[in-house]
């Protein structure tokens, strides 16, 4: 069983319309910051998890309601040309939709309460924070107009406090709010979340019924423990017979009666007892130790007990720990994995983790957000959403890499992702905007060109915008995934090859994916991109910025050629054979110039197009 649908409505950053996202049995979701992740998964748990007090937790308060919902509600109360009967009170709303349950018997007892459809294939699961039944809504909107009118003060400055108190909380199945899902029945479905900013030593260490080590350890019965109670009885039966412990017994006995008075119901008689011996107090003195030199948890290292952390989750969400405590499925969200994970130790978790899950079969469902290229590199494309905003609707949305890709059909596409979707050029995955170049030289120059094109104060990273090296011009491949839903806006910097083979290629690729504000193929008016910079800067300030690059990685034949060319204006070929088996190396020495001096040089007039394109 998983959840395939969630549908999210005023809840914090999602408004109305309602967020949705198609969720699968493993769901990696990507996204920048602030855009939703955490609050996707609080939203599940709104529903699922059992951690807290249930009727607490389910309880929101204002700063958890859409605020755009909220803003739009009190200007309606504040205008009294609205009827008080037509205005509506926002509610919170979560939709879950369950299926692959028919398999197991147990699942589909459980959810047999919440079937939605005639072949008993899906379910599904509701929470709602609303203002509550008895509440007179026109009354209370008429109240707090007449409350301030009388204040004398015009309506745009009217003070009205949502009424948050006049809220409560709901969950109920099938689509049916008269059908309330039983408390017995939700218990058997739960959810652990691993919130980003865990305490993973804390929760190694069994010394609270909430620590995760020691809902582990307690998910056995009493008697598996006997044989260690039997054990301590023995040492209890020693304490009481420790001369040292019977010296101070009486000693406390006898300053015992002189300050304090015996009654019929108590005397002043003490006794020593080791702390506790039932199963509960026994598991809550263990802690764990981890390595080939074990030492506290304490003392290790950050990345260490995280990866012990999710190690301990993974174990007790696992199919053979499932039905131990009459639970017949888990939801299991982690934030952030990669947290004080080195790269190394990151592509490890990502290269096992989705395995462990297959392993639980229908038992379990796996939700991961990340910001890490390296786990987004590692797990399937297939089962990698990202989340993101679009800025043309102003709502936020959700899209599988994948989606809109003909398996049959494009399956160069789908293997190219897949084998060379690095650590880099996974980054297209993290941003807003994206630029994919051709190769180094544009990679170490394009952001010194924005800076100079914006002024200092607007850099490439501060628009949220990554640059990719494809290493090649492989774009085809990320514009299919761009153009088929995924809606970032992105420039492409490519060479037209004039006199060669592909020379077609550039302009075959501007009509195939050329969008408005979507995608734009820019190409260079010369061959490369070096002849292009080289021919815009071929006198003035420009020519002496390249012949300090050139003079950098060629010292002796950079000062000849600078020698020969006197005062004429740089040869575009001649120059260029200067650096053709050095133009990484020539571009970020320009690079380093070009910060020295970032007014010296102009920018070739495709590029300019690009910039002007990502910034409309």
């Amino acid at each position: 069983m998983y959840i395939k649908l969630l549908k999210i409505k005023n809840f914090r950053n999602f408004g109305d319309p309602p967020f949705e996202i198609e969720l699968r049995p493993f769901t990696l979701i990507l996204g920048e910051n602030n855009i939703g992740k955490t609050n996707l998964v609080s939203a599940l748990g709104l529903i699922f998890s059992q951690e807290i007090s249930i009727a607490r937790k389910r309880i929101l308060d204002i700063d958890d309601i859409n605020y755009t919902a909220v803003s739009k509600f009190k200007n309606q109360v504040c205008d009294i040309g609205i009827p008080p009967e037509s205005i509506d009170f926002p509610e919170v709303r979560i939709d879950v939709y369950l299926t692959g349950f028919d398999k197991n018997i147990d699942q589909s007892s459980i959810v047999d309460h919440w079937i939605i459809n005639q072949n008993a294939s899906d379910a599904q699961l509701t929470y709602i924070f609303l203002a509550r039944q008895g509440l007179d809504k026109a009354k209370w909107i008429i109240e707090k107009r007449e409350k301030n009118q009388n204040s004398g003060l015009p309506p745009e400055q009217w003070q009205i406090d949502f009424p948050i108190n006049e809220y409560r909380p709901t969950i109920f199945g099938g689509n049916d709010p008269n059908r309330d899902s039983e408390y017995q029945w939700l218990q058997k479905l739960k959810m652990e979340i691993l919130e980003a900013m865990r305490d993973a030593p804390k929760e190694l260490i069994a010394s609270s019924d909430y620590r995760l080590l020691y809902r582990i350890l307690n998910r056995n019965s009493n008697a598996d423990y006997q044989d260690i109670k039997q054990v301590l009885e023995k040492l209890h039966d020693q304490i009481k017979q420790n001369p040292n412990l019977a010296t101070i017994k009486t000693d406390v006995k006898k300053l015992l009666d002189r300050v304090s008075l015996e009654t019929t119901a108590s005397d002043n008689n003490i006794d020593f007892k080791f702390a506790g011996v039932d199963a509960a107090d026994i598991l809550k003195k263990l802690g764990l130790v981890y390595g080939i030199n074990p030492i506290d948890i304490s003392r290790n290292g950050l990345g260490r007990n995280n990866l012990l952390f999710i190690s301990l989750i993974l174990s007790q969400l696992s199919a053979s720990s499932l039905h131990g405590d009459d639970v017949y499925f888990r939801l299991i969200a982690i934030e952030e994995p990669e947290s004080h994970l080195h790269p190394q130790l990151q592509d490890h978790l990502a290269e096992n983790i989705e395995e462990i899950r297959n392993e639980s079969a229908d038992e379990m469902q796996l939700l991961i957000t990340s910001h890490s290229t390296h786990i987004a590199a590692k797990l399937s494309l297939e089962n990698t959403c990202v989340l993101y905003w679009d800025s043309q609707n102003n709502r936020f949305l959700s899209h599988y890499i994948m989606r809109g890709l003909d398996g049959s059909k494009e399956t160069d596409t789908a293997l190219y992702l897949k084998r060379y979707l690095d650590a880099t050029k996974s980054r297209v995955f993290f941003a807003r905007k994206v630029i994919l170049v051709e190769g180094f030289a544009e990679q170490f120059l394009i952001p010194e060109f924005f800076r100079l094109y914006n002024g200092n104060d607007k850099t490439i990273e501060k628009m949220n915008c990554n640059i990719v090296n494809v290493n090649g011009v492989a774009f085809r491949h990320f514009l299919k995934v761009i153009k088929n839903g995924y809606f970032i806006k992105c420039v492409v910097f490519t060479d037209q090859d004039t006199n060669t083979k592909t020379e077609n290629r550039a302009d075959q690729l501007r009509t195939e994916f050329n969008q408005p504000n979507l995608i734009s193929v820019e190409v260079t008016n010369l061959s490369t991109f070096e002849k292009d910079l080289i021919e815009a800067n071929k006198s003035g300030s420009g020519k002496k910025l390249l012949l300090k690059a050139l003079k950098a990685i060629k010292p002796s034949g950079g000062k000849t050629f600078e020698q020969t060319l006197g005062e004429k204006d740089i040869d575009v070929e001649a120059f260029f054979s200067e650096i053709k088996n050095y133009k990484s190396e020539f571009a970020f020495r320009l690079a380093e110039q070009l910060k020295l001096t970032p007014n010296a040089l102009i920018i070739p007039d495709y590029i300019q197009r690009g910039f002007k394109f990502l910034l409309s």
